[in-house]
């Protein structure tokens, strides 16, 4: 089931869909519980706030109380007695004070006590004894505060422990002024703490609710439940700090109140006074009906997501009897789309390959022609029977016309990868720009060339001359692109090929070569022309396929260039786009790092492929007749036609000829005549091949001189010989002015 998973895309998006419904089921249930989670937790917050706010309220009023009745009994203390100091400390032995004192405190359940005060801090009278002790209360911070100057209110003291019980009290203290306002006295009340713990347990509320007040500074007043041993120490909390700071409340979640229980406390000030009131209830108790809830939905969740699990199952099973027998159909129709692919890829290796052997057979024939009308058009031009101006038209035109049909032919062998090649080290950047002012002839002057080349690119190996012809090619088709002008860029690049890796595969491309691993270099012609349509793409390269008018195009350019890439070991790319213009790319191997242990260099190396030249100065009439004279050659050529008319050419120039149509009848002659001075023979002969002959004739007479003519060279073939000394390369259709001038140079 697992392996049909990984390889049944219907399975796979049916899968996808279970663990996209399973993760949307998933992440809906958790998203439900956060948001009750959530919801939960904010209804508890606001509800702290609001019973917060309550209780907050509730103590500002209660202290309030005891303010009023402090403040009342200031202003009923008699004047007389507010006169000086001994008139107030008389009010130590008035039993009727003390009563009216007692009275007063038993009326308001938050007050402790109330006490009055002489200015020089003296205990005068005190509710729970009458005569009140000697205190001296001096110390006090009510005391403190108010001796000096009369702040108009009453004043709240700090916490303090009391003298008398021992527990943590507030007071609440007014002045009792003389008539001229000095200080006289002090009415003091005390605040029972433990008044807040008893109200706040009578609240009733729900469990894990818990209440507290505090000092501003955040000592811990009063608590329930109860936390006796907490009660006086500060707890500082700076996110509740900051926020009483700023709006009087706050709230936040405590991973450990003072009680080790998790909370989330809200907490407020009293107003007008320098205490905050908290209100608490532990996360436990507050997320417990969340907690269930989230019991009822996640199992609801589970089971819904095993049904959906349980479903998929069931699909899946039913698709595997389907899958198991469409399979093996697959992979059956799969092998037979393989092996026809194949078959049509062999078919068009063989029906290429069948063009080129067919193209370099009809080329060899070709060149056999045609050096058979460039010797007769020789021997009319020399023998002197040409009458008239139009005759000499009529030679000149024949033999402009043998020049076009030898450069076809150097087409056609270049797109069959059989024409002799010279490949040398070359810079091509350099062999480019020195195109360049070739270039701007042909082109005009509508067209403008850039050439662009990066530093530090290595040679390539490449015939030069078959590279010009190649880049011309691409020039004038770009030329033709460009009807309107546009801009011709040749770029010069390096790259590095590895192991599996094509040159590149942008879009809209006609060919990708795999290049074997190893550096090349590459050189871009790029137009800013027309484009082609991906139909004509497509065709580009096929032989004699031509967009232009006839006349205008043989159809071989570009199947001459690929050619040319081929046979150096490199490829060629092509891409075009309708309207953005279309690019060439030629991919030529780096040429190889010269040795250091003496060995030939690459040039020289290549120089037995390099078609010899044409003699460059012609010996005078005198020096010829007299070497002709001298010279017999032995002319080996299995083509009748070309035969006869070159030894009518060399005869014509005094040369002794011996003919021969086949290699085993030129070996005859040449072991029955010592005297044959030189061996021209063709190369391409049923039987014995030039080739073959000029190695068994070396084995004979080493030094005789050679000439090997031929319509097209294999490169392995002729390579070893072309090394030799005294044997020449030479390409029809030759000259035979440039036969008869390598003849004598043979010598």
């Amino acid at each position: 089931m697992l392996r049909l998973l990984r390889t049944n895309r219907p399975l796979q998006r049916i899968g996808a869909l279970g663990v996209a419904v399973l993760a949307v089921l998933c992440g809906g249930t958790a998203i439900v519980l956060n948001r009750l989670h959530d919801e939960t937790l904010a209804e508890a917050t606001l509800g702290l706030r609001t019973l917060n706010a309550s209780l907050a309220e509730q103590t500002a009023r209660a202290i309030e109380g005891i303010d009023l009745t402090v403040g009342g009994i200031a202003e009923q203390i008699p004047l007389e007695n507010r006169r000086s100091l001994e008139a107030f400390k008389r009010l130590r032995f008035e039993r009727q004070v003390y009563e009216i004192l007692k009275a007063k405190a038993s009326s308001l359940p938050q007050m402790e006590a109330l006490s009055l005060i002489a200015a020089d801090g003296s205990l005068v009278n005190f509710t729970r004894q009458f005569p009140a002790p000697t205190l001296d209360l001096s110390q006090r911070d009510y005391y403190q505060e108010l001796k000096d100057a009369d702040p108009g209110q009453a004043y709240l003291s700090r916490p303090t422990k009391s003298i008398v019980t021992g527990e943590w009290t507030l007071y609440i203290a007014r002045r009792v002024n003389t008539p001229d306002g000095g200080l006289v006295g002090l009415v003091v009340g005390a605040i029972r703490l433990s008044y807040f713990e008893q109200f706040y347990r009578s609240l009733h509320v729900v469990p894990g609710s818990g209440f507290s007040l505090w000092w501003r500074d955040g000592m811990l007043l009063a608590r329930f439940p109860p936390v006796p041993d907490k009660i006086g120490t500060i707890a500082h909390d700076p996110i509740i700090d900051r926020q009483l700071a700023q709006t009087g409340t706050g709230t936040s979640t405590l991973q450990r109140s003072v009680d080790g229980e998790s909370r989330i406390l809200s907490v407020q000030l009293v107003r007008n006074y320098p205490l905050a009131v908290a209100v608490s209830r532990t996360r436990g108790e507050i997320l417990a009906r969340w907690q269930s809830q989230a019991i009822v939905i996640a199992g609801a969740g589970l089971v819904s997501a095993v049904a959906l699990a349980l479903m998929l199952w069931a699909m899946a099973r039913q698709f595997l009897a389907y899958e198991t027998a469409n399979r093996a159909l697959s992979e059956r129709r799969q092998a037979v789309e393989a092996r026809d692919e194949a078959e049509e890829h062999v078919r068009q290796l063989q029906k290429m390959e069948a063009l080129g052997q067919l193209t370099g057979g009809v080329a060899h024939d070709f060149n056999n022609l045609l050096q058979a009308v460039r010797s007769s058009l020789h021997m009319l031009e020399a023998g002197g029977e040409l009458r008239g101006a139009e005759s000499r038209r009529a030679v000149e035109v024949a033999s402009q016309a043998v020049d076009r049909g030898a450069t076809l032919t150097q087409h056609l062998l270049a797109f069959a990868r059989r024409q002799r090649l010279a490949p040398a080290p070359v810079d091509l950047g350099a062999q480019v720009s020195g195109m360049a002012t070739l270039l701007e002839r042909t082109l005009g002057g509508a067209i403008r060339i850039r050439i662009d080349r990066d530093a530090g690119v290595p040679p390539a190996l490449v015939d030069p001359h078959q590279f010009d012809i190649a880049l011309l090619n691409l020039a004038i088709n770009a030329r033709d692109a460009m009807p309107d002008g546009g801009t011709l860029t040749i770029a010069v690049t390096s790259l590095s090929v590895e192991m599996g890796r094509k040159a590149g595969e942008p879009a809209g491309e006609s060919i990708s070569p795999a290049l074997a691993p190893g550096g090349y270099v590459a050189v871009t012609v790029r137009d800013s022309g027309t484009g082609m349509p991906p139909d004509v793409l497509a065709r580009a390269c096929d032989p004699f396929f031509t967009t232009k008018p006839i006349g205008q195009g043989s159809g071989l350019g570009l199947s001459m260039v690929h050619g040319l890439t081929a046979q150096s070991g490199g490829g060629m790319r092509l891409e075009s786009h309708p309207g953005l213009g279309t690019a060439v790319t030629l991919y030529l191997p780096h040429a190889p790092v010269p040795a250091d242990d003496g060995s030939d260099p690459p040039d020289e190396a290549a120089a037995g492929n390099r078609p010899s030249p044409v003699p460059s100065a012609a010996l005078s009439d005198a020096q010829a007749a007299t070497q002709a004279a001298a010279v017999r050659v032995l002319l080996v050529e299995d083509d009748a036609l070309v035969r006869m008319a070159n030894a009518a050419v060399l005869d014509e120039a005094g040369i002794m000829v011996s003919e021969a149509s086949s290699g085993e009848e030129a070996l005859a002659l040449l072991e029955a005549d010592e005297g044959i001075g030189v061996l021209v023979t063709d190369f391409a002969m049923p039987g014995m091949t030039g080739a073959d002959l000029t190695r068994l004739v070396r084995r004979h007479r080493p030094g005789l001189p050679v000439l090997i003519v031929t319509g097209y060279a294999e490169k392995a073939v002729l390579q070893d010989l072309g090394r030799e000394p005294g044997i020449r390369i030479l390409s029809k259709p030759i000259p035979p002015a440039a036969l008869i001038g390598h003849i004598m140079e043979a010598l």
